[in-house]
């Protein structure tokens, strides 16, 4: 990443609506995000470089959250990662051992907004000002189609 250029986020999520709004979020922070429907695309995506941060899910088909840490680790380990879950298993252990965020959903946007910022500020980087859809969010629209 070029200095003073937008940070670059991938988002990796199975839900489609989930990973649109969380993209547009990000983009309303400041962010540039690309997004990945599963695991396995996202960490082909990832092979491409130039992320400063994965927000990932942890349950998907195939290629589970945990395994995309694993391969980010193995790829950066300065990449800031969150892993979001509605699941109840204990991944704390796994959170300090892999050094990511665990944010569990539902989302509480704030507290995300928080753990996105704090990756960032890990690895230097300060989004641009949020200019559409004010700090918290994006503005609505209209619904995405399955």
């Amino acid at each position: 990443m070029s200095a003073g250029s937008a940070p670059r986020v991938l988002v990796i999520d199975d839900e489609r609506y989930l990973r649109e709004l969380l993209r547009e979020m990000l983009e309303a922070w400041g962010c540039v995000a690309d997004v990945a429907p599963d695991g396995a695309e996202g960490i082909a995506r990832f092979a491409g470089g130039g992320y400063d941060l994965v927000l990932t899910d942890f349950l998907m088909p195939g290629v589970s959250g945990l395994e995309v840490v694993e391969a980010v680790r193995r790829s950066d380990p300065a990449v800031g990662v969150v892993m979001l879950t509605a699941s109840l298993d204990d991944l704390d252990a796994y959170a300090e051992q892999l050094g990511f965020t665990l944010l569990r959903k539902p989302l509480d946007f704030e507290g995300l907004r928080a753990a996105v910022m704090e990756a960032l500020a890990g690895r230097a980087l300060t989004p641009a000002p949020a200019v559409a859809g004010g700090p918290t969010g994006p503005r609505p629209r209209t619904p995405l189609r399955p």
